[in-house]
C-alpha cells in the first residue's frame, strides 16, 4: 500500500511539474510568435500554433509544427534590418552587371548598320579600318556612338559596378558582422526552445502506462476502503466484549458484596 501511495504521489507532483512546465514553455513560444508575426504573419502564426499544441500537450501536433519550423528564418527575420537604400544599391549592382553588354552591342549595332550604309554609298570608304570609320561616326550617321563614347560608357559603368560591389561587400564583411551574431545566438535560442517543446512532448505518459496508474490508483483506494471496514467490525466486535467484561465485573462486585454481607451477619 506503501509503495502505491508512493506511485499515486509522484505521479501527481510529476503531472504538476510538467504542466507547470508546458505553460512556461508555451508562454515563451507566444512572445516569440508575436514578435515573428508583425514581420511575417505566416511564420507567426505557425509559432502561434505551436504555443497552443504546447500547452495542451498535444504531442503529435507539437512534433508536426516543430518540424514545420525553420529557426534559422525566424532568426532572419527577427534580426536583420536592410534599410531601402541598400536595397536599392544591391538591386542597380544586379542590374549593372549586363549594362555594359547592352551599351556595346547597341553601340556595335548601330556602328554595324551605318558602315554598311556608308560602303553603299562610298565604295572607295573599304580601304578604311572599320575602327577608325567607327571612330569617325561614319560622317556624321544619325544614332551612331562614336567607339570612344561606347567604351567611355562600359568604362564608367563597370566603375560603378565595382564601386556599388565594394559598397555593399564591406558592409557584409564588416558592419554585418554584429547582425550575423545576433542571427546565430537567435537561432541557437530558437533551436533550444524547439527542442524543449519536443522533449516536453515525448516526456508525457502514453496513454496504455496512465491507465495502468490509474488502475493501480482505483484497486489502492479499494484494499484501503475494505481495510478500513475490517478495523471498524474490529472495534465494534471489541466494544462488545469489553460491555461483557464489564457486565461479568459488576456481577462478581455484586457477589463478592453479598458474601461479605452474609460472612458479617454470620458473626
Amino acid at each position: 500500500m506503501a509503495q502505491a501511495v508512493t506511485n499515486v504521489t509522484a505521479l501527481s507532483s510529476a503531472a504538476k511539474t510538467r504542466l507547470e512546465e508546458r505553460g512556461r514553455t508555451a508562454s515563451e513560444i507566444e512572445v516569440l510568435a508575436s514578435d515573428t508575426r508583425r514581420l511575417d504573419p505566416a511564420l507567426g502564426t505557425l509559432m502561434t500554433r505551436l504555443a497552443d499544441a504546447v500547452r495542451r500537450g498535444d504531442r503529435d501536433e507539437i512534433h508536426g509544427y516543430a518540424d514545420a519550423v525553420d529557426p534559422r528564418a525566424i532568426a532572419e527575420v527577427l534580426t536583420s534590418k536592410r534599410s531601402g537604400i541598400w536595397g536599392i544599391f544591391e538591386v542597380a549592382r544586379n542590374v549593372l552587371v549586363f549594362a555594359p553588354i547592352a551599351v556595346t552591342w547597341f553601340g556595335l549595332s548601330r556602328a554595324t548598320d551605318a558602315y554598311a550604309t556608308e560602303l553603299a554609298a562610298k565604295p572607295e570608304l573599304t580601304s578604311k579600318p572599320f575602327l577608325l570609320l567607327w571612330e569617325q561616326g561614319f560622317n556624321g550617321a544619325p544614332g551612331v556612338l562614336t567607339f570612344s563614347t561606347v567604351a567611355i560608357i562600359d568604362a564608367t559603368l563597370i566603375a560603378l559596378l565595382i564601386l556599388l560591389s565594394l559598397m555593399i561587400h564591406v558592409r557584409a564583411d564588416v558592419r554585418d558582422v554584429a547582425t550575423r551574431t545576433r542571427a546565430l545566438l537567435k537561432e541557437s535560442e530558437i533551436r533550444g526552445l524547439l527542442g524543449h517543446a519536443t522533449s516536453l512532448a515525448t516526456s508525457e505518459l502514453p496513454d496504455t502506462e496512465a491507465d495502468a496508474i490509474l488502475d493501480e490508483m482505483a484497486a489502492e483506494e479499494r484494499r484501503i476502503y475494505e481495510r478500513a471496514m475490517e478495523r471498524e467490525q474490529q472495534l465494534f466486535d471489541m466494544e462488545a466484549a469489553v460491555g461483557e467484561l464489564r457486565d461479568a465485573a459488576r456481577t462478581l462486585a455484586r457477589a463478592a458484596e453479598s458474601i461479605a454481607s452474609r460472612d458479617e451477619a454470620k458473626r
